[in-house]
């Protein structure tokens, strides 16, 4: 072994031939992996192929190009009208701002509206029955004139009857009928006062035509403060509104509610009549302002 390695020649022959062999294996592993890879590479690409949910990389591309086209007019647009980042931010913010301020008032004119239809239903507006105008608020000539009213009051005088004169009969002396002058005339008084001047009386309210029986509906929601008679309006109702209004209905021929009774618009209260001081079946309606009649027509559109 000695005399083997002292021979420069052999060892040299022996490292060629180790040299030899390590390069053979080199290239035989070489092969191997670089054929290991291409099969890889190979079965990739025909999963890939084959797949139905693959991305569409050309539709793709132009989404993102009309999105970068609409960026850039956006853009070119801002620029002509000089509005900056900053502003842009402003006016996001303003956005949200007037978006809460607009929210807020919304509520605020909602809550007013209903607020304004609850004190329009405690408003006595329109005419309370079916029917028309007789009589005005104001100055009007009396109907119904004080004396007369105490004269058919007062109890009747008795009077003693006398005979009524006979007629005048001129006989002959035969005692023939041969003239007859008929008996004067005696003007009989009746139980009427004598004629007097036209009165004069405020009307408080406005008088409505109407046949008896007729529904009376209230003009406004409130409360009943009065039910039943109440001198010469007879059958009475009166409706407190809030506020200082109240209105009242007279001559009546029923009364549908009483005293307290929470009452709604339109809601039917009485029925029209002829109770008290009237000269026929109507409705009396009155509306007060702070307990002083005022003029019914105030609330109405005539």
């Amino acid at each position: 072994m000695k005399n083997f390695l002292s021979n420069k020649k052999k060892v040299n022959v022996l490292l060629g031939a180790f040299l030899l062999i390590i390069f053979a294996q080199a290239l035989m592993i070489t092969k191997l992996y670089s054929e290991k890879s291409d099969k890889t590479y190979e079965v990739n690409l025909v999963k890939i192929n084959t797949q139905k949910d693959s991305i569409d990389y050309l539709e793709m591309k132009n989404d993102l190009a009309l999105v970068d086209h609409t960026v850039r007019e956006l853009n070119t647009f801002l620029a002509s009208k000089s509005i900056t980042d900053g502003k842009i931010s402003t006016l996001a913010q303003d956005s949200i701002s007037n978006a809460v301020y607009l929210a807020k008032q919304t509520n605020r004119y909602s809550q007013y509206l209903m607020d304004l239809q609850n004190k329009l239903q405690q408003v006595p507006l329109g005419i309370p029955t079916d029917g028309y105008i007789s009589s005005n608020f104001g100055k009007r000539k009396n109907p119904i004139p004080f004396r007369n009213v105490l004269l058919a009051s007062a109890k009747p005088v008795k009077t003693e009857s006398k005979p009524a004169p006979e007629a005048i009969v001129e006989r002959d002396s035969a005692g023939n009928i041969i003239k007859t002058t008929p008996a004067p005339q005696v003007v009989v008084e009746k139980n009427n006062p004598p004629a007097e001047a036209d009165q004069i009386q405020f009307h408080k309210g406005l008088d409505i035509a109407v046949a008896y029986g007729t529904d009376v509906r209230a003009a406004a929601r409130g409360t009943v403060i009065f039910a039943g008679k109440k001198g010469g309006y007879g059958n009475c109702v009166i409706v407190s509104h809030g506020n200082g209004l109240a209105t009242l209905y007279g001559h009546l021929s029923e009364i549908l509610v009483e005293t307290n009774d929470i009452i709604k618009v339109n809601q039917v209260i009485a029925r029209s009549g002829n109770s008290g001081r009237s000269t026929g079946p109507h409705l009396h309606y009155e509306v007060h302002k702070n307990n002083t009649p005022v003029n019914p027509k105030l609330f109405m559109s005539l």
